[in-house]
């Protein structure tokens, strides 16, 4: 068996390429006077979570206005909506870490594909993450990758409006949950 070197940028992998490209991103962090409690009870009350099963039937059906009606009802005035989210606090609780952490994917269906046309990579970053944590004794906090700056680095994507209204909707939500 050959020997793989991934720091090499394109190494031969059982008879694939394997390309390495320097990614970086900017962190948005969002302090708040708000328990991490309040921050996720205020996050799950203004986002709704789209239904996987509903969004997998609505797409196998083709019927693209029916999909896009389902995530304006989903979305509600934000327009967003919560894909997933996992409790990962109680896990590390579990290993004698003093956090809570629950991390979550949202966005917008229909919005995303101004992403998608460009790109298939878009699905690295949408629906888009963030992070709501608190370490006992500290402040709870909002994390975020910066949308622009993640689909920034991708560049089939600099024509897209998209990650630059994300930046300010997206960012703009979330700072008025921690305020």
């Amino acid at each position: 068996m050959a020997h793989t070197d991934l720091n090499d940028a394109q190494t031969p992998v059982f008879g694939s390429v394997v390309t390495k490209t320097p990614f970086e991103v900017e962190l948005v962090t969002i302090k708040s006077k708000k328990s991490f409690k309040e921050l996720v009870d205020l996050i799950e009350s203004t986002f709704k979570h789209y239904d996987a099963r509903t969004l997998r039937d609505l797409t196998t059906e083709g019927d693209t206005e029916k999909l896009a009606a389902y995530v304006k009802d989903v979305g509600g005035e934000t327009e967003f909506g919560i894909f997933f989210w996992l409790d990962q606090g109680s896990t590390q609780r579990l290993a004698g870490i003093p956090i809570e952490s629950r991390f979550y994917l949202f966005g917008n269906a229909t919005i995303a594909q101004g992403l998608f046309r460009f790109s298939p990579r878009a699905g690295l970053g949408a629906p888009v993450r963030f992070c709501v944590s608190q370490r006992d004794g500290e402040a709870a906090q909002i994390d975020i990758d910066l949308p622009s700056s993640f689909f920034g680095q991708i560049p089939e994507l600099a024509a897209s409006p998209v990650p630059k209204e994300l930046d300010e909707r997206m960012i703009g939500i979330l700072t008025k949950i921690a305020s």
